[in-house]
């Protein structure tokens, strides 16, 4: 199969796949607004029933969705920053309300479905770009399945999260790497301001003497602080890590107290996450791929992780999801030499 068969046989397999996961969402929450898990104590609530009307809600607090959904609505933060706590690391993920929105243009209805929409087109994406890249060197397609059947990445799409973005654009970056694009860097500064902790995978692919190219990482890095920097002027605390890191291994100790309290889901994806992370840490000090310090890179910050992201397991299987399709990746691509970028059509992936 050609690099591109593959890519559009699996962007339809994982579209249709999303598509499921959404319409099984909405059926059990009541609506398409229920994917939004607007919380009945959300300081959020009101702006949101404003524009949605009467809509399905979920206890205390709620999740993330909201808040994407209300960053939409307000995309230079002069209403939401000032009822969310920690607002300036909240908006610095801004690249999914803003295309949900179309720049702004879009509310009520129309920009709950943007969101959706881009969620399901994310695992296409995903999914096709690692098939693409199997096929480029005579892999399997099927190493697509690492995107497919992600639980971070249902997760993403079941609550509407900017995670499958990221990981969409990340994996078209990846597929650019190999493919020698001119695009690269810049989807590369896609991912990161989907969300912004996706630097480290251009960072390592710049790590790596085969895959060394400053701007792959240099550029995302700019988008960044640039837009952090705004935020600080905008509303204070652009670059806070929001009490996300600790000492290594602390993070573990200190959550492992609430995991005997998780229902069976929770386990499931606190097992994903558990087993990822090994996986990675296994294959970058083993295995010396292309993507090495990609993958050692996101290992080592699930071991410098608090208790925030470990408490649960939809946290931490959301948040190293990257990992096993970086090692997919790794595995199908082993032995990549990197070419100066072209746009001969015959360096192209058709």
């Amino acid at each position: 199969m050609t690099p591109k068969s593959a890519f559009i046989k699996w962007s339809l397999i994982g579209t249709v796949v999303a598509g499921i996961l959404v319409a099984g969402q909405i059926a059990e929450l009541g609506g398409a607004a229920g994917m939004l898990q607007v919380g009945q104590t959300s300081s959020l609530r009101p702006m949101i029933e404003e524009q949605l009307g009467d809509i399905p809600l979920t206890e205390f607090g709620g999740h993330d969705g909201q808040i994407f959904y209300a960053m939409g609505l307000d995309l230079d933060g002069n209403q939401v920053s000032e009822v969310l706590d920690d607002g300036a690391f909240r908006y610095r993920r801004i690249l999914y309300p803003f295309l949900a929105s179309f720049g702004g243009l879009l509310d009520g209805y129309p920009l709950l479905y943007g969101m959706i929409a881009i969620a399901v087109l994310s695992m296409g994406l995903a999914a096709g770009s690692i098939a693409s890249i199997a096929a480029r060197f005579d892999r399997s397609d099927w190493l697509a399945l690492v995107v497919v059947l992600n639980p971070g990445m249902w997760l993403s799409i079941r609550l509407l999260t900017s995670d499958a973005l990221a990981m969409a654009m990340m994996a078209l970056g990846l597929l650019a790497v190999v493919s020698g694009w001119r695009v690269t860097a810049g989807l590369f500064a896609a991912s990161t301001l989907s969300k912004d902790i996706y630097l480290i995978t251009p960072a390592g692919l710049m790590a790596d003497r085969r895959t060394r190219r400053w701007s792959w990482a240099v550029i995302p890095a700019l988008a960044v602080a640039v837009w952090a920097t705004v935020l600080t002027i905008t509303m204070g605390d652009g670059f806070t890590g929001r009490g996300n890191l600790d000492w290594p291994f602390a993070g573990f100790v200190t959550a492992y107290s609430n995991w005997g309290a998780l229902d069976g889901g929770e386990l499931f994806y606190l097992g994903f996450a558990l087993v990822s992370v090994a996986v990675g840490l296994g294959h970058g000090l083993l295995r010396r791929s292309w993507l090495r310090w990609p993958i050692l890179g996101w290992s080592l910050l699930a071991v410098i992780s608090s208790n925030w992201v470990w408490d649960f397991g939809n946290n931490a299987a959301r948040a190293f999801a990257p990992i096993v399709v970086l090692v997919a990746a790794a595995e199908a691509a082993d032995g990549i030499s990197i070419q100066p970028p072209t746009t001969s059509r015959r360096n192209l992936p058709v």
